[in-house]
């Protein structure tokens, strides 16, 4: 007899409507645990594929037999091939309409505001080849912001498919966000900081868990396929003395202006988004072609050129050049619409712009200072967290990817000046976030709607129900000795009026019916099983309904939600 227990409670347990049902309430802990661990799997496969999508090729093309070895091409085509990069990328993005062009951790964000967290599935073609088209064109790129598009929306899509409600899609979007940065770059801790702070804008413990999972699993799954390598060793540079700190903290202002100029830069070329696609490709081709004939380091994602900056190879001139080529190249490239990443280039920039203020700072500090690599690993983590408006998620990323305890000291420091003086000096906010009010999305955390968008309306829907017919009193009357709280009532197959226990005086029933008949009780609409509480509020707001009736995915009525109940949730007792 136990074991016929066990057996009912595990099919119950995994049962797809019950699995669906838990889902809608924030404390679902082992479903969204699931959910983590399928958007970690499935966001470190795409993941694989996107990078084996341009990696193998320029391994066999590129004269240096690296993926990064644009420099070794002869000069002419330092030019030639990111014009001839552009109007590949402008015919390929013709083929689809504007909206469906549209990609990128923006594009994410926006989904998740404007979209129920729905990622349609031609933004994800347009990306995952536009993406590898780019790179493979020398293009001034990062491979991490396609990488976030592809692990949301793959993760997203999955549970669309499988009909999971709005708040948990939403969720998906997170996981498959940490998912992607850690496999990209090999930092899971990184990745899970990224996803709460810059995508989701929130922290919470139940939101933590699926969100590590998610990033533990894809680097776990993209270590095994495609090795364990970091994106680059960083040397073993140690902080040389207190006495730098001050130097630091102009510094901090140095490359927060910086993040401001080319946050500003990006905002300035999504002024012109509405020039024909083909121009704005080659145009964004030339410059970049261009600015590779003086500077041939800007082209691609540079993670070589990043080691080189921190293992001291190049000159405070050429440092400098890099870091204002890779800025403006990348900048109005992703202001012009190109389907690429703009974090890999922050962080060229940050690293380029610290060595050369590490330079700077051996001849302005008598006594010990730091090597000019120190300078360049906080500099990656200044202008990445700047630019992003992410603290947290950038000194995380520094600390992993350089794995040197020594810098997180002057890299908080530097860090919160940088974001202080982008922010409040320079009025930039998050470069993804200025993109979506140029595009008129207004993307903020507001605690009250991110309460609401967590949960599913089947949290606070009422199942105790029954439907009938005007004319059918008995049946009515049964069902309330039942204990059923809501009577729908139906004439001509439609539902025409919802009553509710209390409002039901069983000894004036007949009257009560036939006047609801001519003048309907309750204002009610219809909400799919699917939404979000938020979503529910927002169709309360527009019709102003008094109750909705919650629909399966048949379209089958299957519990009643007053609004009062959303109102009493929203201002708890």
């Amino acid at each position: 007899m136990a074991k016929k227990n066990n057996n009912s409670l595990a099919e119950r347990l995994f049962s797809p409507s019950y699995f669906r049902r838990r889902l809608a309430y924030t404390d679902a802990l082992p479903q969204i645990t699931m959910l983590g661990l399928i958007a970690g799997v499935a966001s470190a496969l795409i993941i694989v594929a996107f990078r084996s999508l341009f990696e193998l090729p320029l391994e066999h093309w590129l004269p240096d037999g690296t993926p990064e070895g644009f420099e070794s091409l002869a000069p002419i085509w330092h030019l030639l091939l990111p014009i001839i990069g552009g109007g590949l990328l402008g015919a390929w993005l013709m083929l689809f309409k504007p909206n469906e062009r549209k990609t990128g951790v923006a594009h994410v964000m926006n989904c998740m505001v404007n979209n129920k967290g729905h990622m349609p599935f031609k933004n994800t073609l347009v990306q995952f080849f536009g993406g590898a088209l780019a790179i493979l064109t020398g293009q001034s790129a990062g491979r991490e912001g396609p990488a976030v598009h592809l692990g949301s929306a793959v993760s997203a899509q999955l549970g669309q498919f499988v009909y999971l409600p709005d708040n948990s899609i939403r969720l998906l979007i997170g996981c498959g966000t940490a998912g992607a940065i850690a496999a990209s770059f090999n930092t899971p801790m990184a990745g899970v900081i990224f996803a709460m702070e810059v995508v989701m804008l929130e922290y919470t413990i139940i939101g933590f868990t699926p969100i590590i999972i998610a990033a533990v699993t894809a680097t776990f799954v993209h270590n095994s396929l495609y090795g364990a390598e970091m994106a680059f060793m960083a040397p073993d540079i140690a902080f040389a003395s207190n006495a730098e700190l001050p130097l630091i903290l102009v510094y901090g202002v140095i490359l927060g202006a910086m993040a401001a100029l080319f946050t500003k830069t990006i905002t300035t070329a999504v002024n012109f988004s509405g020039k024909p696609v083909m121009l704005r490709m080659l145009i964004a081709g030339l410059i970049t072609g261009l600015l590779a004939t003086q500077v041939p380091q800007v082209m691609g994602m540079g993670t070589d050129s990043i080691l080189a900056a921190i293992q001291g190879e190049y000159t405070i001139q050429l440092l400098i050049a890099l870091a204002f080529a890779k800025l403006f190249a990348t900048g109005i490239s992703v202001g012009l619409g190109m389907p690429i990443g703009l974090i890999g280039p922050t962080l060229l920039m940050g690293a380029c712009a610290g060595g050369a203020l590490g330079i700077l700072s051996q001849e302005l500090i008598t006594g010990p200072v730091s090597d000019p690599g120190f300078y360049a690993m906080l500099g990656m983590g200044a202008m990445m967290s700047a630019v992003l408006q992410a603290p947290l998620a950038g000194l995380v990323a520094l600390l992993e990817l350089t794995h040197n305890p020594d810098i997180i000291l002057p890299g908080m420091a530097t860090v919160v000046i940088a974001n202080i003086t982008c922010r409040y000096i320079f009025k930039q906010d998050s470069a993804f976030t200025e993109i979506l009010h140029k595009q008129g999305v207004d993307f903020h955390a507001d605690p009250v709607n991110l309460a609401l968008i967590h949960r599913g309306v089947a949290s606070l829907m009422n199942e105790q129900l029954s439907h009938h017919t005007s004319e059918d009193v008995g049946g009515i009357i049964r069902s309330l000795d039942q204990g059923n709280e809501w009577i729908l009532l139906h004439t001509d197959g439609d539902i025409h009026n919802v009553l509710q226990r209390q409002q039901i005086v069983p000894e004036q029933l007949q009257d009560s019916i036939q006047q609801s008949i001519t003048t309907p009780t309750c204002h009610f609409g219809f909400c799919s099983s699917r939404a979000t509480l938020k979503e529910a509020w927002d169709l309360h707001n527009k019709r102003n309904y008094d109750c909705l009736l919650i629909t399966s995915r048949n379209g089958h009525v299957i519990g009643v939600l007053p609004t009062s109940e959303i109102k009493r949730f929203m201002r708890p007792e």
